[in-house]
């Protein structure tokens, strides 16, 4: 986690830290996941346009729920570019939830 620019006293910390913030950021990021989701389910946006939004949502989501932690926890220690990046890679991996939704392309 150093690359990211994460500093922490141990491994403990940090596991600890990840937990928090996974429970902190947890109701933005249902929200996160269930917007796209019914609105490429009604067709009112397309498949592209719903991952974007995802992945901006699901970023702000987990940025947010990272930096209140690493506010709130004095071991650790990381950057705002740290934590959106990491944010984004959460982000980024999750997107195949997206696409596993139907989607008529013929509107």
């Amino acid at each position: 986690m150093k690359v990211f620019g994460f500093e922490y006293r141990s491994i403990g910390s940090i596991i600890l830290f990840f937990i928090i913030a996974t429970i902190i950021s947890y109701p933005l990021g249902l929200i996160a996941g269930a917007l796209p989701k019914a609105l490429l389910s009604l067709n009112k946006v397309s498949m592209p346009t719903a991952i974007a939004l995802y992945l901006i949502l699901d970023t702000f989501a987990t940025f947010w729920g990272l930096r209140i932690t690493d506010y709130c926890m004095q071991p650790i220690s990381a950057k705002n570019i740290s934590i959106f990046v990491i944010s984004l890679i959460f982000a980024l991996l999750g997107v195949s939830d997206i696409k596993k939704i139907p989607y008529d392309e013929e509107r």
